[in-house]
């Protein structure tokens, strides 16, 4: 009994937060070098995440992926850490609630995004499929992605030079993949922009339409949000661009020699080697 008990305290002790997350409404946990790496959890995620679920601490999982938080939910539940769609917000959720808001009724969409697009509208729009068609909007991808082909993008510069609006999944330039560094939604976006002679939205980070959207769904105000997330640019100034306190773990782009060339105002409020450091 002695032993059990002792286990138990073990336990306890390890899922007490050493970081003091109380004051704060939600805390917003970034995914890619924060959570996980590729399909691996970075130390101390999972039991952040349990300690999150097991006090009933509002949280939620962000990224600036093209998938569904369905995929996402499913990627992570295989690392050991089992978190509901509806603690996940990805780019490609922010885009698609943008268009629902932006474009009245059943708004006519072109997709030159992903499946995760066609997952979260389907029901809602209706798809155009030819460059002759009426157009309300084109939701922009990455090249990579199979709904982004030569062809498709083709019908999308006829669309956009019609009339149609553009909305990027996300502003990034650049993403790394198994294959390597690929071009990223923000370049290709940035390639009709110029094509067609207009200006793309972007819904992902660092963008204050994702935050905002974000704190809707939690019902939070952002200046009661902590994000914890390792990019200065889509996590901390985005974060604090919308009035969040952030802190910043070293486990992913960001490195302590980068802190050292911002200006105080730009700085993350607190530094940490990795997750576990919070527990």
């Amino acid at each position: 009994m002695l032993v059990a008990v002792r286990a138990e305290w073990r336990t306890l002790f390890w899922l007490m937060p050493r970081f003091d997350f109380s004051p704060f409404a939600a805390v917003l946990l970034d995914l890619d070098g924060t959570l996980s790496h590729e399909e691996h959890a970075m130390p101390g995620a999972v039991e952040l995440v349990r300690h999150f679920e097991s006090s009933g601490t509002k949280y939620a999982v962000l990224s600036n992926t093209t998938a569904s938080p369905r995929k996402i939910a499913g990627q992570l539940s295989r690392m050991g850490m089992a978190i509901v769609e509806k603690h996940i917000y990805t780019a490609a959720a922010a885009a698609a609630d943008h268009v629902l808001e932006a474009f009245k009724g059943v708004p006519r969409v072109f997709n030159l995004a992903t499946a995760g697009i066609a997952e979260l509208l389907e029901g809602k729009v209706r798809w155009v499929e030819s460059g002759d068609e009426p157009c309300d909007v084109v939701i922009c991808g990455a090249p990579a992605n199979r709904f982004a082909g030569l062809d498709r993008q083709r019908i999308a510069l006829k669309l956009l030079r019609n009339g149609a609006a553009l909305v990027g999944i996300c502003a990034d330039r650049v993403y790394t993949s198994p294959r390597g560094l690929e071009i990223g939604v923000g370049a290709l976006s940035r390639m009709f922009e110029y094509g067609a002679g207009i200006t793309a939205t972007f819904a992902g980070k660092p963008n204050r339409l994702f935050f905002d959207h974000l704190c809707q769904k939690l019902g939070v105000a952002p200046e009661r949000c902590i994000l914890i997330g390792d990019n200065l640019e889509s996590d901390v100034a985005g974060a604090m661009g919308a009035g969040m306190k952030t802190i910043l773990p070293l486990t992913g782009v960001t490195q302590r020699e980068d802190l050292e060339r911002l200006a105080e105002g730009r700085r993350p409020n607190w530094v940490v080697k990795d997750l576990t450091e919070l527990l």
